[in-house]
């Protein structure tokens, strides 16, 4: 498993915003659409993988990234 804390999640964050060219802020909203697309997707299989991740809540950026960094497996 990755370690990852807080302070990790506060520099993917800022990475993020600026690989994209934006502030952190429009970054982290620009996730939480992404969240609010998943759980408003027709795909089923989409929906089912976002429940079995974080069940019937809505995560903040932060959560969403800790959660999907944490149960993302890498193969070598």
């Amino acid at each position: 498993m990755i370690g990852i804390n807080r302070k990790d999640i506060q520099a993917i964050l800022k990475a993020g915003a600026k690989a994209k060219g934006m502030s952190t802020s429009e970054f982290k909203a620009d996730i939480q659409a992404t969240i609010d697309n998943i759980i408003n997707s027709s795909d089923i299989e989409e929906q089912k993988r976002f429940k079995q991740y974080f069940g019937n809540r809505i995560p903040t950026p932060e959560e969403y990234i800790y959660t999907i960094t944490k149960k993302t497996t890498i193969k070598f």
